[in-house]
Parts: structure tokens; C-alpha cells; sequence
């Protein structure tokens, strides 16, 4: 049985776009999962809680990281994702 808990993923990606000053899109889960070089639905089932690799989560960390340092925000880590890797 696989256990899912919910990431902060979707919550960082809304972040994305509410930066003080800046009239910026939404970041969809389309736009993360092209940044991080994966497919869309192995994007949504990592944001749902499924269990992914350290390497897909590493590179959905990078994509979320290059676009928070293009809107000036701060870099979050690993942990602060809640990813559940497996």
C-alpha cells in the first residue's frame, strides 16, 4: 500500500506568483514539470503525495529554485517540499 501525504509543492507554486510589485502569470503544474524536464503526470502525482524518485524530486527542487531566484524570492530545499521520495 502506498502511502501519499500532501506536498507543499502547489502552495510554492502559487508563490511563484504573488510577489509584491510584479504583475506575474500563474505557474502552472505544466510550466514546473517542463522546467524540471518531466512529464506533466509525473509531475501531478508527485504534488498529489505519490512517491518519487530523489532525482525527480531534486529536479523539480532546481526548476522551483530557478524560477523563485527569477521573481527575487528566496530558495526553499528539499524538506521544504515534502516530497515523498521513495
Amino acid at each position: 500500500m502506498q502511502v501519499m501525504t500532501k506536498t507543499n509543492l502547489g502552495t510554492l507554486r502559487q508563490e511563484l506568483k504573488e510577489v509584491p510589485g510584479k504583475n506575474l502569470k500563474k505557474v502552472a503544474q505544466e510550466d514546473l514539470a517542463r522546467e524540471a524536464g518531466l512529464r506533466v503526470t509525473t509531475y501531478r502525482n508527485v504534488e498529489q503525495g505519490r512517491a518519487t524518485t530523489y532525482k525527480k524530486a531534486n529536479a523539480i527542487l532546481e526548476a522551483l529554485n530557478r524560477l523563485r531566484k527569477d521573481r527575487g524570492l528566496e530558495p526553499v530545499t528539499l524538506d521544504d517540499l515534502g516530497i515523498n521520495i521513495a
